[in-house]
């Protein structure tokens, strides 16, 4: 069910990220909210699902939008298990880590999305894009960050329970 309702939410956030986020446009940028979704997943699942999750989410941009296949899904997977890592145990209802770690994330994806889409191909206008791109991206993210992080906690606490429910009745 997990697998469903997960994949369910990648693919509802790719759809409306690819077209209608494009009208909340600020600064000619949208919201990495495929980068936040692996981030808040990954900090309530553990590193491993956050690496699979953010491979697939990457891999899933990568056909669609990727000059080169595996860039977003290599940075995606690298963001999700280390967005996982640290956070085996915290107090999950806390807004500030999820806050604190999507932006560092973010800051941290598009320098990196940067040096091997751009700088590697000889762009090196690293301040044109700190300043049109990777800053306004980061921004946006932080204020998005806490909806989507309060939607996929609760989705998370639902099927945890009903995880919970189903094993207690395997036991019996």
């Amino acid at each position: 069910m997990r697998i469903a309702v997960v994949s369910f939410i990648v693919l509802v956030n790719f759809i409306l990220q690819s077209t209608w986020f494009s009208y909340f446009a600020l600064f000619d940028t949208i919201p990495n909210t495929a980068l936040i979704i692996v981030v808040t997943y990954a900090m309530l699942r553990g590193d491993v699902e956050g690496a699979i999750l953010g491979f697939c989410v990457g891999f899933l941009a990568d056909i669609f939008f990727g000059r080169v296949i595996g860039v977003s899904a290599l940075l995606m997977m690298f963001t999700g298990y280390f967005a996982g890592k640290p956070f085996r145990d915290f107090f999950k209802e806390n807004y500030i880590a999820p806050i604190i770690l999507v932006g560092l994330a973010s800051l941290g994806y598009e320098f990196m999305f940067y040096v091997l889409n751009f700088l590697l191909m000889g762009r090196t206008d690293f301040p044109r894009y700190l300043g049109q791109i990777i800053l306004p991206v980061a921004v946006y993210n932080l204020v998005i960050c806490v909806f989507i992080y309060r939607m996929i906690y609760g989705i998370n606490r639902k099927l945890e329970a009903r995880e919970e429910k189903k094993r207690g009745f395997m036991k019996k």
